[in-house]
């Protein structure tokens, strides 16, 4: 059993790839023995009820020729050994550490295979000698090959066993027939006998290799199948990892962007105040302020849109944008600033749509323009141009291009230019920046699978390239440039009620003291409450001025503003100075307002918003206002029960 032993190990080594580890190879092998000893305990009813049948009908067909106690005694040493193959059995079953102590086992099949080929042995080998007749010949030979054909699928499983069993049963039984019949004319008998027995031995040769092999493979499926579950699991848990990480990036980014615009706004707010109180002697220092301000402002601005942009933390709305409104849209807006650094910016557009991200392909487009005109007044003072073209492409696509006579790009920073915080030797040498712009027209590009390239020859100029998926071919008669916000206007004094809820207490105290200074008459709260109800009743406000996040478990901005407008039964106009983007505020308006309402939709600015911005805002909310037609439906309150008193 030691050589046996060794080879079956040979094949686990070899299937399993095992080159070292003695304690491992050892037990691999005992947990394959075990399988394949279990698969053979599987099938023993048939062996077991194989001898019971066979045992009785050899004792009734000899009783009347041979010894009846030796038959007694035979039958009942059989009787005995099936009992104790079912006890085998159930132990072995119910053993829980048989890997373990798969060598007793092994030895205890061994024993049961000599037991049972020496009683099945003895019935071929002895009881054909009891008699002459062809009974005693016939009956014990067909019972011993009927028990070994029946049995020889149990002994296989384990090779050793059926090898004992095969030749203490058919063995002996053809030894005898041999030795009493080979000088007669039953040799033939003789032969088929052999015979059988070797198609016995080689059958079982062959089962117990298709055996082992199934084991084996099956192992070897099971250990890929335990491998695939644990990568599985890796991928899921590194899956979810990353979306947490992804979740707290966009909450960081959320609070980051809400928590940087307060200061700003209050800073803002208080440098406009000071400006119009100014002196001689503090002009100077308030200017530098202001424009420190301003570069800060820029700053967060583009550190937060690069880093949503990085972490997903915005959704992209698609639809079919004219190239032409764009176009145009965007030389209306920097044309002014054009002018001012003596730069000729001009447009060549093309009659037809592509389908993008409006908000997201203008914001590209600004940075790229804004670099262009920055870069060209400082490099050609009086003779800058820029100029902003669409072409079309093969296979229908379309490329925005943006043309510049600047200083160009040098060939190994043309790659760079689009890393966050890098700024090239022209922009070292020339004017200011923070190397953001063209980090954030990267990412808008690849967010919206649009192609971007650059092409740069120094001292001649720079175009940036944008290059779109396919377009339609015209546009469709009417079709107008999108609107777009009305800019800031001259700061105009501003008598009204205002009624201003921020949670921030700086930029309360900043914004009620600038809008005093404009003459208005300002309530200022960090929140809305149903006790504000009843001074708002007597305060009658006409305006409302709100940030939409008030703080945990308080009415946001557009609670606020339903239920004062509910509450007052009158139009309420309202300006929302914010930080949060306004896809969620529009969000909120909706899901809370399904119909139109009680108010118009209040106006969005985004922190920090200027001095201009916001008299501009409040003034045409307030102009609204006044042309409103009254209440036209019941908005439903919030529930303040969960809000504190």
């Amino acid at each position: 059993m030691g050589a046996k032993l060794n080879a079956f190990r040979s094949s686990v080594r070899r299937v399993f790839g095992i080159s070292g580890g003695r304690e491992a190879l050892a037990h691999r092998t005992s947990r394959v023995l075990s399988q394949q000893l279990e698969r053979a305990m599987n099938v023993i009813a048939v062996p077991l009820i194989l001898e019971g049948a066979s045992a009785a009908l050899l004792i009734f067909s000899l009783w009347d020729h041979a010894p009846r106690l030796i038959l007694l005694i035979w039958g009942s040493v059989i009787a005995l050994s099936i009992a104790a193959s079912i006890e085998f059995y159930r132990r072995f079953m119910a053993d829980k550490a048989r890997v373990a102590r798969i060598r007793f086992w092994l030895r205890a099949q061994m024993a049961h295979s000599v037991i049972t080929g020496l009683l099945w042995g003895v019935a071929g080998s002895v009881f054909p000698f009891f008699d002459s007749s062809i009974v005693s010949l016939v009956s014990p030979v067909t019972a011993v090959v009927v028990v070994a054909l029946g049995s020889w699928p149990f002994y296989a499983m384990w090779l050793p066993g059926l090898s004992v069993f095969s030749l203490l049963s058919l063995g002996a039984t053809g030894l005898s027939l041999i030795g009493s019949y080979f000088f007669t004319n039953q040799l033939y008998a003789t032969v088929f006998f052999l015979a059988l027995i070797a198609v016995i031995l080689y059958s079982g040769l062959k089962l117990n290799e298709l055996m082992t092999s199934s084991i084996l493979a099956e192992s070897e499926n099971r250990k890929l199948l335990q491998r695939l579950e644990r990568e599985r699991n890796t991928a899921e848990a590194a899956r979810r990892e990353a979306e947490e990480g992804s979740r707290r990036r966009a909450a960081f980014f959320r609070a980051a962007n809400h928590d940087l615009r307060q200061p700003l706004q209050a800073m803002g707010i208080y440098l406009q105040i000071l400006r119009m109180k100014k002196t001689p002697d503090t002009a100077p220092a308030i200017e530098q302020l202001s424009v420190c301000a301003g570069s800060i402002s820029t700053l967060v601005e583009q550190i937060l849109a690069l880093s949503r942009m990085t972490a997903d933390d915005f959704t992209v709305h698609r639809e079919l944008v004219s190239v032409s409104a764009l176009l145009r849209a965007l030389a209306s807006e920097f044309a002014p600033v054009a002018a001012e650094k003596g730069v000729s910016l001009s447009i060549r557009p093309l009659e037809l749509r592509i389908d993008t991200d409006r908000l997201l392909v203008s914001r590209a487009l600004r940075n790229l323009v804004s670099n262009a005109i920055k870069y060209c007044g400082s490099a050609r003072p009086e003779g800058g141009e820029v100029i902003v073209a669409a072409r079309r492409c093969p296979a229908g696509r379309v490329r925005i291009c943006v043309y510049d006579n600047g200083p160009g790009i040098p060939r190994e920073e043309r790659e760079k230019v689009f890393h966050s915080f890098y700024r090239g030797s022209a922009g070292r040498s020339g004017p200011g920046g923070y190397g953001l712009g063209l980090a954030i027209v990267s990412a808008i590009c690849r967010r919206l699978g649009i192609g971007l390239s650059v092409g740069s020859l120094l001292g001649r100029g720079t175009v940036f390239r944008m290059e779109f998926g396919a377009a339609e071919r015209s546009e469709p008669a009417g079709v107008a440039p999108a609107r777009r916000a009305a800019g800031p206007e001259a700061v105009q004094p501003l008598p009204r009620r205002v009624l201003f809820l921020e949670d921030n207490s700086a930029v309360r105290r900043s914004v009620s003291e600038l809008l005093r200074s404009w003459g208005a008459e300002v309530v200022a709260e960090p929140f809305f409450s149903p006790q504000l109800t009843e001074r708002m009743k007597a305060f009658k406000p006409e305006v409302l001025l709100t940030d939409y996040d008030l703080g945990e478990g308080v009415p946001n901005g557009i609670d606020s503003c339903l239920t004062l407008a509910h509450e007052l039964r009158t139009p309420l106009p309202a300006v929302v100075l914010t930080a949060v983007p306004d896809g969620v505020i529009e969000e909120a308006w909706r899901e809370r307002l399904p119909t139109r309402g009680l108010a118009e939709m209040p106006e969005i600015l985004q922190k920090p918003a200027g001095e201009a911005e916001l008299n501009s805002a409040l003034r045409r909310a307030c102009e609204s206002g006044s042309t409103g037609s009254g209440p036209r439906s019941q908005a439903p309150l919030p529930d303040f029960s969960r809000y504190p008193a």
